[in-house]
């Protein structure tokens, strides 16, 4: 039915969203049904289309509410759709951040383990360790006292021996019996003694904060790159389903 199709054609010409078609569709369903009504009262088809147009306009008020509805939900869902955008976004700025943070801090850990053994040379030169070596029941005591401090807190164990040709002297282990994630660092003691040679300690360092720490970092790192990933198909989604359609004429 040309006038009826015409007519509808002229509503909302710049509303192309699928509410809309489907609005009109229901609009032609009741304005074809009305149509036949006058046909078989003895109108034309030309007049019994008119005539079902005619008697519709009497709801044109209703219709302009119903789209002023339409137009209003799909502001919400457009707001609703930004916020749920925006939540990837704020996930993949938080990740960035505490992903930083969390390497500055892996690094400033790193750097503090790998530097362990030479603060505790230097805590062995110091207290003159080096010189009586081969008596660790005069020192015993002292390496306790340093292990204590909260520089060395991961250190597991510590052994000391006088030259190379000798098994250690001295042995010391927390009893945490933590045998995975150690990492074995060593080095030389003060001066040469009569053979050319000099005391040397081995200490295991606990690196298990170091792997959690990288864990984590990993884990954040995985989290902000789907949320960007999945911040960017949304937002290009939304600007192609969603803002093309956000053009409204009132009648």
């Amino acid at each position: 039915m040309k006038i009826i199709d015409e007519y509808l054609n002229s509503l909302y010409t710049n509303d192309k969203s699928k509410e809309i078609k489907e609005l009109k569709e229901e609009l032609k369903e009741h304005l074809v049904t009305s149509t036949n009504e006058f046909i078989a009262k003895g109108y034309s088809e030309e007049d019994a289309q008119f005539q079902a147009i005619n008697q519709f306009d009497d709801g044109t008020e209703m219709l302009k509410d119903l789209h002023k509805a339409l137009n209003e939900s799909k502001k919400d869902n457009e707001k609703l759709n930004k916020k749920f955008i925006n939540i990837f976004r704020n996930f993949f700025i938080i990740s960035l951040i505490v992903g930083l943070a969390t390497m500055v801090y892996g690094k400033e850990l790193l750097d503090k383990l790998e530097y362990i053994q030479y603060s505790l040379r230097g805590e062995i030169y110091e207290s003159g360790i080096d010189k009586r070596i081969d008596k660790p029941e005069t020192y015993k005591k002292q390496i306790e006292n340093i292990l204590k401090d909260k520089d060395f807190k991961y250190v597991r164990y510590l052994e000391i021996t006088p030259d190379s040709d000798k098994k250690p002297v001295y042995r010391y282990n927390d009893n945490s019996n933590q045998t995975q994630s150690i990492a074995i660092r060593g080095t030389d003691i003060g001066s040469l003694n009569k053979n050319g040679k000099r005391g040397s300690f081995e200490v295991g360092i606990d690196y298990r904060p170091v792997l959690r720490i990288g864990n984590f970092s990993n884990g954040v790192f995985y989290v902000g790159i789907i949320s960007l990933i999945t911040y960017i198909v949304l937002l290009v989604r939304y600007k192609i389903k969603f803002k093309k359609t956000l053009i409204y004429k009132k009648l």
